[in-house]
């Protein structure tokens, strides 16, 4: 299991506390299987999509506020998981719930977390502090 570490923060209190937030859902994200409630796949799909809205868009508020060099490759990598959950969004409304689109949701948040905000946010972070 993935779970939040002190190490992960970015030192601003508003991001650190969103990225608390998705490491909490996780645990609903990976409990999914194709005998999954429609409604709990649904509004799993509908968190996540606002924690990218909302999350990426204060997180990239910070970077320009900040300076930071590394934005436009950072902002490519929230675009690219957006566009990721789009794609699996519309397979499971186009051919229900399947586990290959729940799997390959898994993959998505699993890596996201593991290597995203361990690796990517970290960089910013590291940049501020």
């Amino acid at each position: 299991m993935l779970w939040w570490r002190e190490n992960l923060a970015t030192g601003i209190k508003r991001i650190d506390d969103q990225h608390k937030g998705i490491f909490e859902k996780t645990e609903k994200v990976l409990s999914l299987d194709s005998s999954s409630d429609k409604k709990a796949v649904n509004d799993t799909f509908i968190f996540l999509m606002n924690y990218c809205v909302n999350h990426f868009s204060e997180e990239e508020q910070a970077m320009l506020e900040y300076g930071y060099k590394g934005f436009k490759h950072h902002r490519e990598q929230h675009n690219y998981f957006i566009e990721e959950l789009y794609k699996i969004h519309t397979d499971v409304k186009t051919n229900g719930i399947n586990e290959d689109a729940l799997d390959s949701l898994k993959v998505l948040v699993i890596d996201w977390l593991a290597n995203h905000i361990s690796e990517e946010d970290k960089k910013f972070a590291d940049s501020i502090n």
